[in-house]
C-alpha cells in the first residue's frame, strides 16, 4: 500500500507515502488530529490499482474524515484524564 489519501467534505487533504511494511490506516471512528483539528474517521476505501504492463497492483487506502466540534473534543480530552483515587479501600456495595 504506497499511499494513504485523507479527504474531508468532498476535497482530498493529503497524501501519506508509507511502505510495504510499515502501513498506518486508522480504523473506523478512530480520532485524528490534523494541524490542531481533530476529526472523526467515519470511512476507509481501499482501491487496486494496476502497476506497469502486468498484472501487479497496488492497494491505496483513502480515509474519509469529518470535523469534531470543540465542545465533544473538550469532553473526550476531560474522559482522558485520570480521576483522583480514595484513600480507603474499594467500595464493593
Amino acid at each position: 500500500m504506497p499511499y494513504v489519501e485523507y479527504a474531508s467534505e468532498g476535497r482530498l487533504l493529503f497524501r501519506t507515502e508509507s511502505t510495504e511494511g510499515a502501513q498506518l490506516v486508522p480504523r473506523i471512528h478512530e480520532i485524528v488530529v490534523i494541524d490542531d483539528e481533530p476529526m472523526q474517521v467515519v470511512d476507509v476505501e481501499y482501491w487496486a490499482r494496476r502497476v506497469g504492463a502486468t498484472d501487479r497492483r497496488n492497494v491505496w487506502a483513502t480515509v474519509y474524515l469529518i470535523p469534531i466540534s470543540k465542545d465533544d473534543w473538550q469532553l473526550r480530552l476531560e474522559r482522558r484524564t485520570p480521576r483522583d483515587k480514595p484513600a480507603g479501600p474499594p467500595v464493593r456495595y
